[in-house]
């Protein structure tokens, strides 16, 4: 597990290092496959936040927690994590036992943020849009369930595209800006 602290208005000393770190090692024993955690500590005003983004196991785990106080925010944080863990890992086991080992192949997809031009709505023939971001992505092979449980346990993510395990085909699943999720699926012809 590769952990990284980064404090924002916040000096990071050794026995609030110690604590996170002692947090977090609670948190591996009880999922082993924890990858990635990366720890954010600031301070605004009297407001004490501690935000937590792991990877573990192909799923993007994010939650925030607010107090008066630095070490109370890190344990509810902490709790927060752990409950989403479980809830995954109830998941999983259900998912498994459900439908044996996953079957299907990823598919890499391409990710293009795209500029228009300035005030006008559409571009003249002759102009090629700027891209802005461009980004490659490996569609993993999950189930529906599986992919909405991503998008629960992720709340900064928008969109997902992942490969359906029943159909082998490619899927999205995105967020509305009410808040409600949207699965788009190709039809079979």
């Amino acid at each position: 597990m590769q952990v990284s602290i980064t404090g924002r208005h916040v000096e990071l000393t050794d026995p609030l290092k110690a604590y996170v770190d002692d947090k977090l090692q609670h948190l591996k024993h009880s999922f082993d496959y924890i990858v990635d955690v990366h720890v954010v500590l600031s301070v605004e005003k009297n407001r004490q936040r501690c935000e937590v983004n792991m990877q573990a196991n192909g799923v993007n785990i994010h939650a925030s927690h607010e107090t008066d106080d630095m070490y109370a925010s890190i344990d509810g944080v902490m709790d927060k994590v752990s409950r989403q863990l479980k809830r995954y890992r109830a998941k999983l086991r259900k998912h498994l036992s459900q439908h044996g080992q996953r079957k299907g192949r990823e598919i890499k997809v391409s990710h293009r943020v795209i500029e228009l031009g300035q005030g006008s709505d559409e571009l003249p023939e002759t102009q090629a849009p700027n891209i802005l971001h461009h980004e490659s992505i490996h569609a993993q092979t999950m189930s529906v369930d599986e992919a909405v449980m991503q998008m629960e346990l992720a709340e900064n993510k928008t969109i997902l595209m992942f490969t359906n395990a029943d159909t082998d085909t490619l899927n999205a699943l995105y967020r509305r800006s009410d808040g409600s999720l949207n699965w788009v699926e190709p039809e079979a012809s």
